[in-house]
């Protein structure tokens, strides 16, 4: 069952997915229509999952479901209309080992090892943010989606 964002319980899980382009206006409405299909849809062994989405700055999807109970086989099942619904839409999953990082109000993606040579030749900075997409709920989201790359999982690497 398709709730707003805005009512969905704080710890509501999360699942994130990085697109591999932004996508436009266009794409972005449809997106939102099919992604709200998917919530709606959305049951585990015949519960329906109270559910909703974000789709954050035209380049990742969130979603998010309110039970504790949702099976791996319906976290599959909404994966997989979602890729059938990007693929209709011509539009890429990017890997989830990319990292969104804001310069300038502009975002760009890093691998891992990227980020840690770009702060040593100083190219990015500790201070730089970034998006965390270690979320496990929409708490998490709320607080700590963007956060600096000194706060994130990989401050021990860039020491």
């Amino acid at each position: 069952m398709y709730i707003p964002f805005k009512n969905i319980s704080n710890k509501s899980r999360a699942w994130v997915y990085i697109l591999n382009e932004d996508i436009s206006e266009i794409n972005k409405n449809k997106l939102s229509e099919y992604l709200k299909s998917i919530c709606e849809d959305w049951q585990s062994h015949g519960t329906i999952i109270r559910s909703s989405y974000v789709v954050f700055k035209n380049r990742f999807i969130l979603l998010f479901a309110e039970e504790n109970t949702v099976s791996g086989c319906s976290i599959d099942a909404s994966f997989n209309k979602l890729r059938k619904i990007l693929n209709h839409l011509e539009i890429g999953l990017d890997s989830n080992s990319k990292i969104g990082i804001f310069k300038k109000e502009k975002m760009y993606f890093f691998d891992r090892v990227g980020i840690i040579k770009s702060i040593k030749n100083k190219t990015l900075e500790r201070r730089d943010l970034m998006i965390n997409t270690t979320v496990k709920n929409k708490e998490e989201y709320m607080n700590s989606w963007v956060i600096k790359i000194e706060d994130s999982w990989l401050k021990p690497l860039i020491k």
